[in-house]
């Protein structure tokens, strides 16, 4: 066990009664009683407060949380700045329609965007999801090159609608009984080293990969009918893929030869989860269409599409858009969420060297800890019955979630085998409390691993 810092002054955690207790309990019932089956709530809690990196629930215990609703809440629960905004936005308008008339808080968000987007990519439209900014992102480019077929990747991720699940290649929960789904979309392999099954170095697969997708496109119906290629620069949901450096250059040359369009799902891995504003920087690649969501809302609901002028300006007026779309209190509170993104980034690398530290000497102790990845503040520990054949272990992920539970911790499980534990902590969280996250990580880890009180 690596030796841990000395107790310092820790707002939290605190558990008064073991989760779930019977508060949490109540809520379930209701939620049995009047909620879909289909929505699956992946904690048995019910929370009623968050603040900065943490969280309580209705029985009164403090969570930290390490999940961040899904990698939302970059900056912490209620940042006072974004509240601020949005609450003076509230007094002021709360919806009239962007299709209706224009407001400030849209325009002051897109030349925002303008601002921090890659080079080139200066018009944006403002949505309600990332789901949706992923639909307009492939309206405009179908419409832009006049062609039909797509490009996605296996162990991706691009949300739940009938178009991002047929982008998404994990047939549980997200495709089974859904069909027929989109035709016109090539599923290729990832570059995902840890389970390459040559064992090749990553520069090798990263080569590999984008030649077997130039195969693809290639193919006897799709060639010459490719309008994109969509990716995630770090897979979340896949189990937080981090692709060797050589995979998005080449990723885009082949895109360039093709006239293909590359569209960069920002939606978890931007926003500076990473370290950088946008994940896609740490590989000096710059995308056509750059979809945003998640963090850019500071915790409200919000999707982007953001790209050239030539692109976005394609698409006729009016064959855009949405009664809801750029809400003008999303808005509002967005510009200072991406302003507390900003002051926050500086930070991230520290906390990047703690967390690839600690999950690293997990690692070399435990041996069913295949692979412990991620960068900036975005992590897993992949999870394995036995190191030489990779064997998932779903079961032991779920362990370390339910013993994080009791802890004090928020976990999330992820991965195209549902055996990783993800860490999307706040790039802001104070380092000493992330010490003590950790620290309780690592006895979740040992409480698992032993079976104990599960």
């Amino acid at each position: 066990m690596a030796k841990r810092s000395p107790s310092r002054r820790i707002r939290g955690p605190k558990i008064v009664t073991v989760p779930p207790g019977p508060k949490s309990k109540a809520a379930a019932a209701r939620k049995s009683k009047f909620v879909t089956n289909g929505v699956r709530i992946g904690l048995p809690i019910d929370v009623t407060w968050a603040e900065g990196s943490l969280v309580r629930d209705a029985d009164g215990n403090v969570y930290v949380d390490l999940g961040g609703g899904i990698g939302v809440q970059t900056v912490g629960h209620r940042p006072p700045s974004v509240i601020r905004a949005a609450k003076d936005q509230l007094d002021r308008l709360t919806h009239i329609s962007f299709m209706v008339a224009s407001y400030g808080p849209y325009l002051d968000l897109a030349k925002r965007m303008a601002e921090i987007a890659p080079p080139g990519l200066t018009k944006s439209i403002f949505l309600n999801s990332g789901s949706e900014a992923i639909e307009n992102a492939v309206k405009i480019a179908r419409f832009a090159t006049k062609r039909a077929w797509l490009a996605s990747f296996k162990t991706a991720f691009h949300g739940r609608t009938l178009l991002d699940i047929s982008l998404t290649g994990k047939e549980k929960p997200y495709r089974e009984g859904f069909g027929p789904l989109v035709r016109e979309v090539l599923l290729a392999d990832y570059a995902y080293p840890y389970r390459d099954p040559q064992g090749r170095s990553p520069a090798d697969v990263a080569g590999a990969r984008v030649e077997e997708l130039e195969l693809l496109i290639n193919g006897p119906e799709a060639a010459g009918h490719v309008a994109a290629i969509l990716a995630e620069p770090v897979q979340g949901e896949g189990g937080m893929i981090v692709p060797p450096r050589e995979f998005f250059p080449l990723l885009r040359r082949l895109c360039d030869r093709h006239g293909i369009l590359l569209i960069d799902d920002e939606v978890q891995a931007g926003a500076g989860r990473t370290g950088k504003m946008w994940a896609i920087e740490n590989w000096n690649t710059v995308p056509d269409l750059l979809v945003s969501g998640k963090a850019i809302g500071g915790g409200l609901p919000f999707g982007g599409v953001t790209g050239t002028p030539a692109l976005m300006d394609a698409p006729g007026p009016g064959s855009l858009g949405g009664t809801f779309g750029g809400n003008p209190v999303v808005c509002a509170a967005a510009i200072k969420a991406v302003d507390e993104i900003e002051k926050a980034l500086p930070g991230t690398r520290r906390l990047e060297a703690l967390i690839r530290k600690r999950l690293g000497e997990m690692a070399e102790r435990e041996e069913r800890i295949g692979e412990a990845r991620g960068i900036g503040a975005m992590w897993a520990l992949e999870f394995v019955k036995d190191r030489r054949t990779k064997e998932p272990d779903v079961d032991l992920a779920r362990a370390v979630q339910a013993a994080g539970l009791r802890n004090g911790l928020i976990l999330l499980t992820a991965g195209f085998y549902n055996n990783c534990i993800r860490l999307l902590p706040p790039i802001n969280i104070p380092l000493p409390l992330m010490e003590k996250a950790l620290d309780l990580l690592e006895d979740s880890l040992d409480m698992a691993v032993a079976g104990k009180g599960l």
